[in-house]
């Protein structure tokens, strides 16, 4: 009597997690690529003129006050406007806190605890990650208490630096000084 062919389903299971390992690490490959071509074309592998310094005072105040960037066309257009308010709230957990203010759209983060602290911070959005992201021409604004402050590349290691660092120092403890300590009003 025959018998059916007995297929080894344990080793086709594997095979197919395989070749759906190499499936996304081939897509993530080409996204990174991609990546790295827009930056080239864009001019962001170029060295800024400002270097970051300082670490994360923990105030919230970026958390609280996010601004993303939209084109003026887009801006005029409620439906657009709308579609990003809740594409960054379906993504990112963004939520709206106003209408746009010029080319602003105002947001808030909702991850952000009572302890001013991250609660995803492992897996925070690229834009929380390079925060404050230096921009090739001219000086970051920043939120008064921030902990980063920002030093052209040609003045790193000199004494102007040292002033530079203890201005920011000092700026930070009034601000602290004057918030009370809790640090949570905006500038």
């Amino acid at each position: 009597m025959l018998q059916p062919p007995v297929f080894p389903f344990r080793w086709v299971g594997l095979l197919l997690v395989f070749e759906l390992w190499v499936l996304v690490f081939v897509f993530q490959s080409m996204i990174y690529g991609c990546d790295r071509i827009a930056w080239r074309l864009l001019g962001y592998h170029r060295k800024t003129r400002y270097v970051r310094r300082g670490d994360c005072a923990r105030t919230g105040l970026c958390c609280r006050t996010l601004g993303i960037e939209l084109p003026e066309s887009w801006v005029r257009r409620p439906r657009v406007v709308a579609f990003f308010q809740r594409w960054y709230a379906l993504v990112h957990n963004f939520q709206p806190i106003g209408p746009p203010q010029g080319r602003l759209l105002p947001l808030s983060c909702g991850y952000l605890r009572d302890g001013r602290t991250c609660g995803v911070y492992p897996f925070r959005p690229k834009l929380c990650r390079e925060y404050p992201q230096v921009g090739l021409f001219g000086k970051v604004e920043l939120h008064r208490g921030c902990g980063y402050w920002f030093v052209e590349r040609s003045k790193l290691g000199t004494f102007e630096e040292r002033l530079l660092r203890e201005q920011h120092e000092a700026e930070r403890r009034e601000y602290s000084r004057a918030a009370g300590g809790a640090t949570d009003g905006l500038t």
